[in-house]
């Protein structure tokens, strides 16, 4: 194409109006969906730098305790081996509420407003 023939189609395209249109929150809409969608990734990065973090402090304490009194450390791993199940059961409950806290409420309750939004729409 030579330059003459591409500034007439680039001349005729800003002299003439398009034949759609967009609607009024078209823009919005485009933007709020990709926040939602970029907003459930940080949630769930969140929840695990949590998660990590919780169990790097666990760590460390057992680590210092180790250090400062061995006796301490060997009866909290008694005590844990012998009630692994209500151990664990506890844990998974902890992590649970900390994955709903962090996660899941936050994607309900941004979804929750998109729906009746759309349900006002429909009406």
């Amino acid at each position: 194409m030579n330059h003459e023939k591409l500034d007439y189609i680039l001349e005729k395209s800003f002299n003439t109006e398009p034949g759609y249109s967009l609607s009024d929150g078209f823009a919005q809409k485009v933007t709020s969906r990709i926040v939602a969608k970029n907003q459930g990734l940080t949630d769930l990065y969140e929840y695990l730098y949590l998660s990590a973090l919780v169990l790097f402090l666990i760590g460390i304490a057992a680590g210092t305790y180790y250090l400062v009194n061995k006796e301490v450390l060997l009866q909290i791993f008694k005590f844990i081996s012998g009630n692994a199940l209500q151990v664990a059961m506890v844990a998974l409950i902890l992590n649970f509420i900390l994955f709903a806290d962090r996660v899941l409420l936050r994607l309900l309750f941004r979804s929750i407003p998109q729906h009746l939004q759309r349900s006002g729409e429909e009406s």
